[in-house]
Formats: C-alpha cells, structure tokens, sequence
C-alpha cells in the first residue's frame, strides 16, 4: 500500500500584555550558635514579618512559604560558628503600588531580609495564553500552506496537533515603560516593561495534488512532437 505523503510545520503564537501584579520572594534569615537559637530567632522575625504583610492588607491567601533550612554556619577557616536558619516567602501583590509601602514597611527588619526574587505577573494570563496559542495554529497552518504550495501540493486533514512546551513558564520581559511607586517620603522607581506570552505547537496534516481548477494544478502536457518511425 502506498503511503500518503504528509507534512510537519511549526508554528509560533505571541501575545504581549501589560503586568497588573507583582511577585516577591522574601527571604529571612538568622545566625545563632545553636539550631534552636536560630529558630527562635528567625520565628520571631517571621511574626514581623506576618504583621507588616498584614497591615499592608496582604491577606494569607497571597502568602506562601516556599523555603524553610538550617544549614551549619562556618568562619573563613572552616571553623563550625553556629547555625544559619533561613525562611522564604513569596508574596503576591495584586496591586503595583504596593510595592513601595510594603518594602519601606519590611525596612524595619534589618540586615535579616532579603527581597531575592521579583516577577511581573497578569491577572490575565489565562486569556492571554488562549489567544497566543489560536496564534501559534494558525501560524503552523500558514507555514504547512506556504510548503505544500512551493511543491504544488495541498494540505489537507491535520493529523496530530502538539505544543512544544510549557506556555507561559517562562514569559518575557520587554522594557518599555515606567512606574513610580510611592512609598511615604520614599520613592522606589520601577520599570514593569511587558509581558510576553509564547505558545509553540506543531502540527502534521495530509497532502494532497490539486484537483481540476484548483490552484497549482498542473497543466496536461500535450502531445509532443511526431517521432520518427
């Protein structure tokens, strides 16, 4: 049996979009000589921490510890000085100006934290994922057309449809904007940029010869010159 010839596109789907919410990782941390003044310390930081995000409307929802370790705390020589517990916290703010109020408020807390994560997020992305992945299937089909019509051929049934990766994972930050956040007598500039969403699929469909009067159809060839007998 003869098999139908087929072909393979990829196509590529992008939709940009401004950020309406920040992600932060926020990170304690306390040095002790022993585990348990470590702890001890670093849970009464975490207590300050819990009433600023608190005052700030932060509600526990938009909280999430995501590290909790204690690790051996060594001097330059190698020497064992005690133990280092550390704790982070991502928080979640829903709105861009919060940013300022939160950190200046969490200033209080000292050499202790650390802001080691920051991301801009939209409330959003669901529906912008949606649309940039319609994008990223019509541009395979585009692709599969633009092929098939180089050879002659039409693209037929689609055989399988598959992205390429996680969408949305990982989105891309553009520079293109600024924002001042105002922070009481501080204020802390930020520059938000844009969000890009990117889909990759790849799709496989059926190829086809043009029938009687469609595009690309190749012309019969008349008959050629008389031979000789």
């Amino acid at each position: 049996m003869k098999a139908r010839p087929w072909i393979e596109a990829v196509g590529i789907g992008r939709r940009s979009a401004e950020p309406d919410g920040l992600e932060l990782l926020l990170e304690l941390s306390a040095r002790e000589p022993t585990v348990a003044e470590a702890l001890d310390r670093l849970a009464a930081a975490t207590g300050r921490l819990a009433n600023i995000l608190e005052g700030q409307g932060i509600p526990s929802s938009d909280r999430h510890t995501r590290n909790l370790a204690v690790d051996p705390w060594h001097g330059r020589s190698g020497e064992l000085l005690g133990h280092a517990a550390r704790r982070a916290t991502l928080v979640r703010l829903r709105e861009l100006d919060q940013v300022g109020r939160l950190l200046l408020a969490a200033g209080d807390l000292g050499d202790g934290l650390q802001v080691s994560q920051l991301r801009w997020t939209s409330s959003r992305a669901s529906e912008h994922l949606v649309e940039a992945r319609q994008l990223a299937v019509r541009d395979a089909l585009a692709r599969a057309s633009q092929m098939a019509g180089a050879a002659r051929l039409i693209p037929g049934r689609v055989l399988r449809l598959e992205e390429l990766q996680e969408s949305g994972a990982f989105p891309l930050q553009r520079g293109r904007q600024r924002m001042a956040a105002m922070a009481g007598p501080a204020q802390l500039e930020l520059e938000p940029g844009e969000l890009e969403y990117t889909v990759l699929v790849r799709l496989r469909c059926r190829l086809r010869e043009p029938g009687p009067g469609e595009p690309g159809k190749r012309p019969r060839r008349g008959p050629g010159p008389p031979g000789r007998h």
